[in-house]
């Protein structure tokens, strides 16, 4: 033991030298963040913070402003806003989830920089939290997903068919231009096609529910155009009405879709609901999951 304790006071000058040296050069390493965002009010957003504090409208947001509102309803029959240390754990006076969370440099205001900081910070908490549970984390328009696999899957096909403009049908994505009008025609050996219809460049393109698009010269085939209210004319005009991420108008064009009996525009549909809301127990049945250390797999596998 006594030879030990000439290695335990030399490691313990070096640790005070080291402390020295960095208060003097003021290299003072800063103090850990609290990445916790968490508010007793679902519908707020962090860059919602400075919009619903700064009551003078000057930018930023100073500890008594943010007193003013803290801990009230944002509206009428909501809950209280109140920030917490962690999902479900206590709750944050307002000096504490003001000088702890958001005032990040500590300057007494919060601003942008502020916003920038719990930004980037909320985004590396949220990636590595994703890591560790053997999820991919994605950033989609501000709104931060774990996905699985599975999802993961359907957000890379989704996104990519978003920024093309392209409609899910029949198990792939097309340009909207394919979906001008419900259509058959004869074939040569006499059997007759049907599908979406369209005309462009002297040529007709059809496509079928098999995912085939075919290229017909108009002028040699006999093309009989079909009622508009055929399902799968209603299906174009529905789901051109909204996003991939809007998971209440894909759940009630998922079930029209099941009445239609088109059941792989509607397996789609609920594919899209599952990225955003994973525990959605309809879009699970209805594509036979089960959520296992937050993995879809089949049920009875």
């Amino acid at each position: 033991m006594k030879k030990a304790i000439p290695v335990v006071v030399i490691v313990l000058l070096a640790l005070i030298a080291a402390w020295v040296i960095a208060r003097l050069t003021g290299d003072t390493p800063p103090p850990p963040v609290n990445t916790s965002d968490y508010s007793g009010n679902i519908d707020f957003k962090a860059e919602d913070f400075i919009p619903t504090f700064d009551l003078d409208g000057d930018g930023q947001v100073t500890l008594a402003e943010f007193k003013e509102r803290y801990g009230k309803p944002l509206q009428e029959g909501h809950p209280p806003l109140i920030f917490h240390t962690h999902a479900g754990g206590p709750e944050l006076s307002a000096e504490e989830a003001f000088t702890k969370y958001w005032d990040r440099d500590s300057n007494g205001v919060v601003d942008a920089a502020d916003m920038k900081a719990a930004a980037d910070n909320r985004w590396v908490s949220f990636r590595d939290d994703a890591n560790r549970r053997g999820l991919k984390a994605v950033d989609f328009e501000g709104r931060y997903l774990a996905l699985n696999r599975a999802q993961n899957g359907t957000f890379e096909a989704e996104s990519g068919a978003l920024a093309r403009k392209e409609l899910p049908y029949a198990g792939r994505f097309w340009a909207t231009k394919y979906f001008s009008r419900w259509v058959q025609f004869r074939q040569d050996d006499g059997s007759w096609l049907t599908g979406f219809g369209s005309e462009a460049n002297g040529r007709l393109y059809l496509l079928t529910p098999d995912a085939r698009l075919s290229v017909k010269d108009p002028a040699k085939v006999q093309v009989t155009e079909l009622a508009e209210d055929v399902p799968q004319m209603q299906y174009a005009r529905e789901v051109v009405k909204f996003r991939f991420d809007d998971v209440q108008a894909n759940l009630q064009l998922a079930r029209k879709c099941r009445e239609w009996g088109m059941p792989t525009e509607a397996g789609m549909l609920y594919a899209r609901v599952l990225v955003f809301e994973p525990a959605n127990q309809e879009a699970l049945d209805e594509l036979g999951y089960e959520v296992r250390d937050g993995q879809f797999v089949k049920k009875g596998e």
